[in-house]
């Protein structure tokens, strides 16, 4: 069992849950994690706006990307060309909330959008422990908003 070095992040909220899955377990892409071996983190978030029915949003990362999978809908980001994570305020989506966003921003390309939620600190804990995965600094980034735990 790898070390559980995600556990030391706080956790903000019962619907958010991290695990470890060995790479010889995950058979829905049997290349993914080959290159070190080591451990893939899954996130699992229950994004429940009111009013709306609530959508889980998987993130799972390893050595060679970050996949996000949601209703269905699924994408990647190579983890190599990520630069730096960070959560932004965004406009409001449903309704009057406020949604924070976390970002990846990669060389030479536009930042991507990863994960949107109405609660700061669940978007702070998911750019957290992928930044902790991933071995990146939580350096400031320019119109990042700090979320405090």
């Amino acid at each position: 069992m790898p070390a559980p070095w995600y556990r030391s992040l706080p956790r903000p909220l019962a619907h958010v849950s991290a695990e470890t899955v060995s790479p010889e377990l995950r058979l829905r892409s049997p290349y993914r994690g080959t290159v070190t071996g080591r451990w893939i983190l899954r996130l699992r978030v229950v994004v429940a706006p009111r009013g709306v029915e609530p959508q889980e949003i998987v993130v799972e990362v390893d050595d060679l990307a970050v996949e996000v999978r949601q209703s269905g809908a699924e994408f990647v980001v190579g983890a190599g060309a990520i630069d730096a994570l960070f959560v932004v305020e965004r406009q409001p989506r449903h309704g009057f909330l406020t949604w924070f966003g976390v970002f990846a921003r990669r060389r030479g390309r536009a930042d991507r959008l990863l994960l949107e939620t109405p609660e700061g600190p669940v978007a702070k804990y998911v750019e957290r422990a992928i930044e902790e995965r991933l071995g990146l600094d939580d350096e400031p980034v320019r119109g990042e908003l700090r979320v405090a735990w």
